[in-house]
């Protein structure tokens, strides 16, 4: 009763009201309502002044958008934990939820960037793969489609000429599609190949001389050239093997004369190595200028050695460093075969001209002469120029040089191991006699009686009576060197004891 009197007296106090309580401000975004609470708090608390003393105090350094690293983020937690006096601790406690949120929030940051980085460099990994399969199929279809032309041209060329010339044709072909495998002209020649031969003859009609064709099958001389093209897998592993085709073109040109030397490749075949390292627009200039050399038949195969040579030799311009090729001198232990290499080499890259090896062998020019004896051994290149007078003259060719410097050498090596041998047969005679005189001058002193013993076999310093008697002389001086007293004592020691 007393209770609801009591609310019956205060029933104006709970009359409902026209004001709406807690209603928002009109257009406040959060940024702002969180930058009032900022303000706010870092005025009641202090924020500022108690993160300026925390860092003080535990050297904490902070970046510039003030975010602490995270061991001290742990160690202000720590100091927070131990503090009595609530106005400091609640401060600290505002400033580790901020730097903890934040610092949250820069690890998500950074995670969602990495995963962003992956996936793009997924997605270019992909657009790269897809580009490489877009360019080699669009050069198998090129290559394809020139196949097809080349194919048609030979049909109706075989379509169109005879008989003897069709047979011919056949046995000389350049390119052949068989099985889808190309087959080109190589020099390889076959003898004693069956063919067709027409003679005429003459025979009587009806009273009339006449001639007739006949068909003979006989053996007979007929060039037959067949070409097998380099394997993919040949391809690849020579290409890998290649040098840098823009850095070093003249070692490129090297290294394919030798496969094509070793293998019998055909200029196509080093085109499809070279290419695997040029730039389009390179390979297409490459290609188009084998094939015009070679022609449509295939079969003119140095022209188009000649149009890969001078492709290569244009990438790189000859350098002129003779500094270097001077400097090329045969080394020890080198023969006169590697150091014809090894200079043949460097004169080829930096002599400033466009020599192959066979050119350089038979060269007569005194320079690339005179640089080359200078660079071999003193001993043979002075044997060299004594021997042999003409050695500088135009008449004599390099290899003619190397032939001649090959041969000294071969001799002084001769006469080395000669002199060598000698030598080793005069100490093996001075020091057998050396121990044969050792040997009968100990023979003959062992022979002889010693004054101490009277005995013979052994010498005086092995004399057993001698050494004995050299220890008492030792012993009779050092008790000499003794007291009266020690001597007493001595002999008292060494005297037997009476019972």
């Amino acid at each position: 009763m007393a209770e609801s009197a009591q609310n019956k007296g205060n029933s104006h106090a709970l009359r409902p009201t026209t004001e709406r309580h807690g209603t928002e401000p009109p257009n406040v975004t959060i940024d702002q309502m969180l930058e009032n609470l900022n303000a706010y708090l870092d005025k009641r608390l202090g924020l500022r002044k108690c993160h300026d003393d925390i860092c003080q105090k535990y050297s904490i350094k902070y970046s510039e958008s003030g975010l602490w690293a995270l061991p001290d983020i742990k160690r202000a937690y720590g100091k927070m934990q131990r503090l009595r006096t609530y106005t400091n601790r609640d401060g600290l406690s505002v400033i580790l939820l901020k730097q903890i949120r934040q610092h949250l929030q820069r690890c998500e940051t950074d995670k969602l960037q990495h995963e962003k980085k992956a996936e793009k460099a997924k997605v270019r990994a992909l657009a790269e793969q897809l580009q490489t399969v877009k360019k080699d199929k669009e050069r198998l279809l090129h290559q394809n489609d020139k196949l097809l032309t080349l194919l048609s041209k030979r049909l109706e060329s075989k379509a169109s000429s005879s008989s003897d010339n069709s047979d011919a044709d056949i046995n000389t072909h350049t390119e052949i599609t068989k099985d889808k495998l190309k087959v080109r002209l190589a020099p390889v020649i076959i003898k004693n190949r069956r063919t067709e031969t027409e003679n005429e003859e003459e025979y009587e009609e009806d009273g009339e001389r006449r001639t007739r064709t006949v068909k003979k099958v006989i053996k007979k001389y007929v060039p037959y050239r067949t070409y097998q093209p380099a394997t993919p897998e040949q391809v690849d592993k020579w290409s890998k093997e290649l040098p840098d085709v823009y850095k070093q073109p003249r070692k490129v040109w090297q290294f394919l004369q030798r496969l094509q030397k070793i293998y019998n490749l055909h200029p196509l075949d080093s085109v499809m190595i070279v290419n695997v390292n040029l730039r389009d627009n390179d390979q297409q200039r490459l290609t188009e200028s084998v094939e015009r050399r070679i022609g449509e038949s295939q079969e003119n195969i140095e022209p188009g050695w000649e149009a890969v040579q001078t492709f290569l030799f244009e990438l790189k311009p000859a350098e002129v460093n003779w500094a270097k090729i001077t400097s090329c001198v045969q080394k020890t232990g080198e023969s006169v075969a590697e150091f014809e290499e090894r200079f043949r080499q460097t004169w080829m890259e930096h002599a400033g001209l466009n020599n192959n090896i066979e050119e350089l062998c038979e060269d007569t020019s005194i320079p690339f002469k005179t640089i080359f004896v200078n660079g071999l051994k003193p001993e043979v290149s002075k044997t060299l120029k004594i021997r042999y007078d003409d050695w500088d003259s135009t008449g004599t060719t390099f290899m003619q040089i190397v032939e001649w410097s090959a041969k000294i050498e071969r001799t002084q090596e001769v006469d080395l191991r000669v002199l060598q041998s000698k030598t080793l047969s005069y100490n093996n005679r001075t020091m057998g006699y050396e121990k044969s005189e050792y040997q009968r001058h100990s023979r003959e002193k062992t022979q002889e009686r010693f004054r101490h013993c009277n005995e013979e076999g052994h010498w005086i310093r092995d004399c057993k009576l001698s050494l004995r008697q050299s220890d008492d002389d030792h012993l009779l001086k050092r008790f000499q060197q003794l007291t009266a007293k020690q001597k007493q004592t001595l002999l008292n020691a060494v005297e037997p004891q009476g019972n």
